[in-house]
């Protein structure tokens, strides 16, 4: 009877052991020399994101040579990571780059954000004119920019797989979409807890079972 007893506890413990760990958010990063699929005359950066279920944020460090009057602004920026037929209601955003921003959602042009239809875009663009003005950038620099948006499912974020990332640098409208794989889930805190509770019982469980 006591030999059932524990077999049931383990079979207990197990879903809490191995079972999946949710997700809460995703992060990655992205190292370009240029602009990477849309050509030249971005200077090098490494683009970071970081997305969780109520925000959103890019972070561009410049990493290359930066030239005054060809890529010394970046009059806007996106993160494409949601599918087209899901609604996303922006609550506000904030950023450490120079300027008055607009924070909205829809994919990156050179004239600012559009609407897209193959994923959903988080979009921020400069308020003054996005064409051809923008912050002002310096190599070395890194400059972030968070979206704020009402509550959506973990699921939903990582339901298109790739996350779009993009920034157009000004003047000259050096343009620079890509797309990356590079995502990292990010378990939640209370399945930590379930796992790590997990783990303990089953230890001590193993340990009775020794002593006995």
């Amino acid at each position: 009877m006591m030999r059932m007893i524990k077999v049931t506890l383990a079979l207990a413990v197990l879903p809490f052991t191995f079972g999946q760990v949710a997700q809460a958010n995703t992060i990655g990063t992205l190292t370009l020399a240029d602009c990477g699929t849309a050509g030249s005359g971005c200077p090098a950066a490494t683009y970071s994101f970081n997305i969780g279920t109520t925000s959103a944020t890019l972070t561009i460090h410049i990493t290359g040579a930066v030239t005054v009057g060809t890529n010394n602004l970046i009059g806007g920026v996106n993160l494409g990571f949601l599918p087209s037929n899901l609604s996303l209601n922006i609550t506000g955003g904030s950023t450490t780059a120079s300027g008055a921003w607009t924070f909205t959602t829809g994919s990156l042009t050179n004239n600012g954000c559009s609407s897209t239809s193959t994923a959903l875009f988080t979009c921020a663009m400069f308020t003054t004119n996005p064409t051809t003005g923008g912050a002002t950038i310096v190599q070395g620099g890194t400059y972030s920019w968070t979206w704020n948006y009402s509550a959506i499912s973990a699921s939903s974020i990582f339901s298109v797989g790739n996350v779009h990332v993009g920034a157009n640098y000004n003047p000259a409208k050096g343009l620079i979409v890509s797309q990356t794989g590079a995502t990292s889930p990010i378990p939640e805190p209370g399945t930590l807890v379930l796992l790590g509770s997990g783990l303990v019982g089953l230890a001590g469980i193993m340990r009775r079972k020794l002593m006995l």
